[in-house]
């Protein structure tokens, strides 16, 4: 069964990516640094995106100056993880191992890659076995 993660869309993630890059920053700021110019729909699109990201926890709200800044309250690495596992929940059973494999086969990785790759498969310690009494 999927679990409950949080959905964001292609829109929502270019929002958290600037705020990660660049928060805490104003919408106005934000709108700059998406768009090429500012106008006051963009603004009044971001800051709805900003809200509703706000309404799924992934940022938050400093109001204590005029204009407000906003900054995630969720860094990329979980968040990734989180769409990541929800992908694996959706086309693979929850299994990660058939997700992986699929991207990999796909994917032109370079030497060094599959060198991470290796350490890092390296250093996962496998759990222990159950044993049957």
């Amino acid at each position: 069964m999927p679990r409950n993660t949080t959905r964001v869309t292609a829109t929502e993630l270019a929002i958290m990516d600037v705020l990660w890059t660049r928060g805490p920053i104003s919408v106005r700021d934000i709108v700059k640094s998406l768009y090429p110019e500012h106008t006051p729909s963009l603004h009044a699109t971001v800051k709805s995106l900003l809200d509703r990201l706000a309404d799924k926890g992934l940022v938050k709200c400093d109001a204590s100056r005029f204009a407000h800044l906003f900054s995630a309250s969720v860094d990329r690495e979980t968040l990734v993880g989180e769409q990541i596992q929800q992908m694996a929940d959706n086309h693979f059973g929850g299994s990660l191992t058939p997700m992986l494999l699929s991207l990999v086969s796909r994917a032109k990785l370079s030497r060094e890659d599959c060198e991470a790759i290796r350490e890092l498969i390296d250093g996962i310690d496998p759990p222990p076995s159950e044993s049957s009494s």
